[in-house]
């Protein structure tokens, strides 16, 4: 499965990807052979604010419009020290990175076996991290599972039910020990940063569903 971190630009020669931010939430930096920029991206609505210094006269509107346009859906790329971009290699093979005091500590979660597990299994043929294919997988997971049916005979609250489908999903892919709450929570709110939308969404209403079929019996 391909897995793309970042992509060229057109409207400037240069390139783009989307990480963490240290203060919380979804950026995106572009970098060109001179500059570089990072743009807080506001889920609800797609909106940019600069995220630090930014030189509006490069990084027009419609250098960012194209970004973001670029980057929707990708994961994010994990970062490490400043290098240079080169513009006229293949983005895979340029060495970008961002300065590691950009990252905050839950950068963790991006360098994991779980993440890195989640992206490869659930990225479309174009490499963008697609949340229909993951909730399909997931839903089908839940189907098959013993212990979300017992749950479910329990009416133990949805959220609950999807923090140990993740958990149990991820820690499958990964071959790995499955996480503790505290990295599962940082995980799920990851994997939901990515998306323009609430990623589990479908797999919450299918539990939900499941869940009201059994209070009306």
């Amino acid at each position: 499965m391909i897995r793309t971190e970042a992509v060229k630009t057109t409207t400037i020669p240069g390139m783009a990807f989307r990480q963490k931010l240290q203060a919380g939430g979804t950026g995106i930096t572009i970098i060109t052979p001179h500059e570089r920029a990072t743009f807080t991206v506001n889920k609800r609505d797609g909106s940019c604010v600069p995220y630090g210094k930014v030189n509006e006269k490069v990084f027009t509107e419609s250098v960012i419009k194209e970004v973001l346009e670029l980057t929707m859906g990708l994961p994010y790329r994990r970062l490490g020290s400043i290098t240079k971009v080169h513009v006229n290699k293949p983005c895979e093979e340029s060495p970008v990175e961002q300065e590691v005091d950009d990252e905050k500590a839950d950068i963790d979660i991006i360098s994991s076996a779980e993440y890195a597990a989640f992206i490869e299994n659930f990225s479309d043929k174009k490499g963008r991290f697609s949340h229909q294919l993951m909730n399909k997988e997931l839903m089908q997971f839940a189907a098959k599972s013993g212990v979300v049916n017992k749950k479910l005979a329990m009416k133990e609250n949805t959220e609950m039910i999807v923090r140990y489908v993740v958990r149990a999903k991820a820690a499958k892919l990964a071959k790995r020990k499955e996480m503790d709450d505290d990295t599962l929570t940082a995980f799920i709110e990851t994997i939901d940063s990515i998306c323009t939308r609430s990623a589990f969404k479908e797999l919450n209403a299918y539990l939900r569903d499941r869940l009201s079929r059994r209070k009306r019996k």
